[in-house]
């Protein structure tokens, strides 16, 4: 292997390893000197001696106040190595204590998910079931029509009285357009506020535990159910965003 190239990986530039190489076939030189040998500008050799004497490759004396540069031993070059390998060491250090961080970032990132769709009044019926399965805990749904009284009626209300007794929250985000029919009156543990029609998405959409419950309001209704703390999290987030804004 050249020489040069073995003090490039050492974590030598090009310029530095070439410098580095000319003050030990010249010995003690001033700059001027060393700059015509390199061919290089005034400022950028300057600059590179300085690198090296950092480095510990190069020092200079002073003779009739003039300055000579030289190059150290070759020795100091296995230093260079001494300090890579205590720098690795204490990357692998620091590396191992935050695994933990990172593995917990990949099982974040891979978390399993689940994607169910189901249709027709049952397969609603089933996601609202599903709700109450979750005893003291909150519920947010939001693009709220009122097709659920429409489609259930009696099992509507049933449903409503099951919820306030199992202690699940409910916050709504509903259409401006459907404050006049008052139906806050109707619903206990329950929090309503309006937003514009224009605002609202033609879907519902029902946030609750680690689930996001889409609903299509479609002759025969259809729901995509998505299990995932992630997905849930960001559906929460954008909820509350909106609730801020909405008023009562």
């Amino acid at each position: 292997m050249e020489v040069e190239i073995l003090l490039e990986q050492l974590g030598l530039s090009k310029n530095e390893a070439k410098t580095y190489l000319t003050l030990l076939r010249l010995g003690s030189v001033p700059a001027g000197k060393l700059i015509k040998e390199l061919g290089m500008h005034r400022a950028a050799v300057y600059n590179l001696l300085d690198l090296l004497i950092d480095k510990g490759l190069v020092h200079y004396v002073i003779q009739a106040n003039r300055k000579y540069f030289e190059a150290q031993e070759p020795e100091r070059l296995l230093e260079l190595i001494e300090t890579k390998r205590n720098k690795l060491n204490e990357q692998e250090k620091e590396l191992e204590k935050a695994i933990p961080e990172l593995k917990a970032k990949r099982e974040l990132s891979t978390e399993e998910q689940e994607g169910t769709i189901y249709k027709g009044k049952k397969g609603l019926k089933s996601i609202f079931e599903d709700i109450l399965k979750y005893n003291n805990s909150e519920m947010k749904a939001m693009g709220a029509t009122g097709k659920f009284k429409e489609i259930f009626h009696a099992y509507f209300i049933h449903w409503h009285n099951r919820r306030a007794k199992k202690k699940i929250n409910l916050k709504i985000i509903y259409s401006e357009s459907m404050k006049k029919k008052g139906r806050e009156k109707e619903l206990k543990l329950a929090e309503i506020r309006y937003l514009p029609d224009t605002n609202i998405t033609p879907s519902t959409i029902i946030i609750y535990a680690d689930k996001v419950a889409t609903i299509l309001w479609s002759d025969v209704p259809m729901v995509f159910l998505m299990r995932s703390e992630n997905v849930a999290e960001s559906h929460k987030n954008f909820f509350n965003i909106l609730w801020e804004e909405a008023k009562t």
